[in-house]
């Protein structure tokens, strides 16, 4: 059984980004690409789910308010998707409301971070739920 990080494989791995802003999909990609891991970047609920198919990512950080589909719509059908439902997704939103955050574990993710986001707090979380994932497999 793995028991830190440093015990997991190096090996890339690929997160999915979906932010319907720019700047914010820049500051992500960023902060993740400086710790090692691939990322790609939807830019709206649709297409975050149409890649997360395509390009199987590890993990996927989504945006709760999006254009399309918001992060409720892209979680509600992953989770309903067998070979989807076990994928760490992590929410993002700007709301620090205690109901939008239990609306939002109670919704299927796997944990939420509240923007704005420092890059320690970023990392954690992912490698977190990397871990938590990749342990389980």
């Amino acid at each position: 059984m793995m028991s830190s990080l440093s015990d997991l494989p190096c090996v890339k791995r690929t997160i999915l980004i979906a932010d319907d802003k720019p700047s914010n999909r820049e500051l992500l990609r960023t902060i993740l690409e400086h710790a090692n891991y691939i990322v790609i970047e939807a830019v709206d609920g649709e297409e975050a789910l149409s890649m997360t198919v395509e390009a199987n990512p590890k993990l996927v950080i989504l945006d709760i308010h999006m254009p399309k589909r918001d992060g409720f719509d892209v979680i509600k059908e992953l989770r309903n998707s067998p070979e989807l439902q076990d994928l760490p997704i992590l929410a993002l939103t700007a709301s620090a409301s205690l109901d939008e955050k239990d609306r939002i574990i109670n919704s299927g993710f796997d944990a939420c971070l509240i923007k704005p986001i420092g890059p320690a707090k970023l990392r954690d979380a992912v490698a977190s739920l990397l871990l938590r994932s990749e342990s389980i497999s």
